[in-house]
């Protein structure tokens, strides 16, 4: 794998070398290119100087910031030079539940391997944390960016996220809604979430993906694909029927069908 970064996590007078590589890639089927609709040319996103009025190589592209005087150029040189100590070192502040961060914070995931003489730390640490049921919250420099970072335990491996910082976050603009419910109308919510709860997440589908490559080979082949059949409107449900349906659909088609049964024989 791809090596993005190399340093070293701390943890008091503890020091564990690491190493972090991506956990995730872009899905490389059905790409959908920017095309000139006319004459089906790709469209190319260039360098141009607003200045200059011409297009520039990339050796020339720098950095900046707009400040109330004028434009401050930035170099990678000036940048290599910022005092981040997160650059290197991933100093461990504090361990908090699993729990304690909304994962709505996180935003990129890295495998993390022991590096050099790490192992048993590395295994230890693992362990300690699934136990415990803790992350590792620090921050790391990574990409020229200082991030707020949780590194968390997963199968006896260790995984690390960056985040965003906590003003980066938007704030939801609605209320949650608010109701009062009934004791029969929860105990039978409360059996659809059993019904449907599973150790393992289930296997998905890429069903998009899919019915755009069938798309372009109709189009390939000049024909069309068959709209979509349009949904039918949501007519007005009475809600405890609604939901006692769901939970026997849901034990159906698990074929729990011999289970205990909920209130009023659900």
């Amino acid at each position: 794998m791809t090596v993005v970064w190399s340093g070293t996590v701390s943890i008091s007078m503890i020091s564990l070398p690491i190493r972090l590589s991506p956990a995730t890639r872009e899905a490389r089927g059905g790409q959908v290119h920017e095309l000139h609709a006319s004459d089906g040319g790709r469209v190319r996103h260039r360098r141009f100087c607003s200045v200059e009025g011409r297009e520039i190589p990339y050796e020339e592209v720098a950095r900046g910031v707009d400040t109330p005087t004028g434009t401050v150029v930035l170099t990678d040189e000036d940048l290599a030079r910022l005092p981040l100590p997160a650059r290197r070192v991933l100093s461990v502040l504090a361990f908090v539940p699993v729990e304690a961060v909304d994962p709505v914070a996180f935003r990129s995931a890295y495998h993390v391997e022991p590096g050099p003489g790490g192992d048993r730390v590395y295994a230890l640490l693992a362990a300690a944390m699934a136990r415990t049921r803790r992350m590792a919250v620090g921050k790391l420099a990574l990409r020229d960016r200082e991030r707020p970072a949780i590194l968390r335990s997963s199968g006896g491996r260790l995984v690390l996220h960056t985040c965003y910082w906590p003003h980066e976050l938007r704030a939801p603009e609605h209320q949650a809604p608010s109701s009062a419910f009934a004791d029969r109308e929860l105990a039978i919510a409360e059996l659809l979430v059993d019904a449907l709860s599973s150790d393992t997440p289930p296997e998905l589908d890429d069903e998009y993906s899919t019915a755009l490559d069938e798309l372009v080979e109709a189009k390939a082949a000049g024909g069309e694909l068959a709209p979509p059949a349009e949904p039918p409107l949501a007519a007005p449900v009475d809600l405890m029927a609604m939901l006692e349906a769901a939970v026997r659909e849901a034990r159906e088609d698990r074929g729990d069908r011999g289970g205990s049964q909920g209130p009023a024989g659900v």
